[in-house]
């Protein structure tokens, strides 16, 4: 590989780069708004004050505490208080609740006469995070006043003491301790991924992009030429701009979110950073190899966006790899989010050593094999310019 060719390539790439919009649009913009729009939807780490509504039909005195207990509750708001189960059913179809509570009748009088009443919910888990969340929130505040009532009875049987009544009451105590993200902020959960995610997306269909496009309008000739005839200096010359720019942004999210706004970092920052680097070069290799594979732009492009967004499910921070079907499992290992994902765990989260992190380290390096197998059919293409004309 000779500098001045390669000098030559990426002088070339450059005034290209700067005279399609699409390529910093696609790039420093879209990026931007991600990071301005995922931490100002989450700034607040978890959604708060959902909708929900509650049907008493009871309408006791101690019903209408439970609705103020509930409406205490930070995740939750009573925004509607029905007659009859079917007005709450109505808002919830009209997509103006989340969930609802329904008191029974009789339900004062039945607990008194220790004929053990039921509190129903109804919760649209369409909307699964605040689904979610209004029923935990509804759960644990049926949980504390069923308690609290068995704490009533007992003290009015002449129990005085509050820790013997409570062994009763609570016989196990549970004490949980959240490791990684001891806030429960969804922040922390979804954003370090999501944004490496649209990252990667971006990757992807921005080189197949910039090497199918030679093809297209048949300048891949003269770019060939711009190399001296070396299929890896054009390569190498026509990416390297973008893996520096793409690294530039991963490491600056990085900054971003661990330095600035305060996510937690128990590991070293200089090791993920390298990850990041490797996450860049592992998908600009899977751009190279689609665009090999499939030398026309608008199929690479295709198998590109389906890749990229399959990738989402395999990451495994939505939905646990070890929970998929048996046959389902094994692909996760081609989509280098899935390795990064777990870096990010061992690193980030759980600050382990290096060598807990090793092989996902090397299984990122793996990819970077991909352009040498497609290399001499992509030199192929790019001579002949076999592009179809429609």
């Amino acid at each position: 590989m000779k500098a001045d060719a390669l000098k030559n390539v990426w002088k070339r790439e450059l005034r290209v780069m700067f005279s399609r919009p699409i390529y910093l649009f696609s790039t420093v913009f879209v990026m931007g708004f991600c990071y301005i729009f995922f931490l100002t939807m989450m700034n607040e780490g978890l959604p708060e004050r959902l909708p929900v509504a509650i049907v008493d039909l009871d309408n006791s005195a101690i019903s209408r505490r439970f609705y103020r207990e509930l409406n205490a509750t930070q995740a939750v708001e009573v925004v509607s208080k029905c007659s009859s189960y079917s007005e709450a059913r109505d808002l919830m179809q009209k997509g103006e609740i989340y969930a609802f509570i329904l008191v029974p009748d009789n339900f004062y009088k039945d607990l008194l006469s220790s004929k053990r009443p039921e509190i129903s919910f109804y919760v649209n888990n369409a909307y699964l995070v605040a689904g979610t969340l209004t029923y935990r929130d509804m759960l644990t505040m049926s949980t504390l006043a069923s308690g609290a009532y068995q704490r009533e009875i007992l003290r009015k049987k002449g129990m005085s003491d509050d820790n013997a009544i409570m062994g009763r009451i609570q016989p196990i105590v549970i004490d949980s301790h959240l490791v990684g993200n001891p806030w429960s902020n969804y922040g922390v959960y979804l954003i370090n991924l999501l944004l490496p995610g649209v990252l990667q997306l971006m990757i992807i269909l921005l080189t197949v992009f910039s090497i199918g496009i030679e093809l297209k309008d048949k300048s891949s000739r003269e770019w060939l030429a711009t190399g001296n005839g070396s299929i890896i200096t054009a390569l190498t010359g026509k990416l390297l701009p973008y893996t520096i720019l793409f690294s530039v942004l991963g490491i600056a999210g990085n900054v971003l979110l661990y330095k600035f706004v305060g996510f937690p970092m128990n590991g070293s920052f200089a090791l993920f950073s390298i990850a990041t680097v490797l996450f860049v070069l592992a998908h600009q290799a899977i751009g190279i190899f689609m665009i090999g594979l499939f030398p026309v732009l608008r199929d690479a492009i295709s198998f590109g966006a389906l890749y990229g967004i399959l990738s989402f499910t395999y990451a495994g921070f939505t939905f646990p790899i070890d929970a998929m079907p048996p046959l389902a499992q094994g692909p996760s290992i081609l989509f280098p989010i899935r390795h990064y994902f777990q870096i990010y765990t061992n690193e980030v989260l759980n600050g382990a050593p290096f060598a807990y992190s090793i092989v996902y380290y090397a299984a990122l390096l793996s990819f970077l094999i991909l352009p040498f197998i497609i290399v001499k059919r992509l030199e192929k293409a790019l001579i002949n310019q076999n592009y179809p004309l429609k």
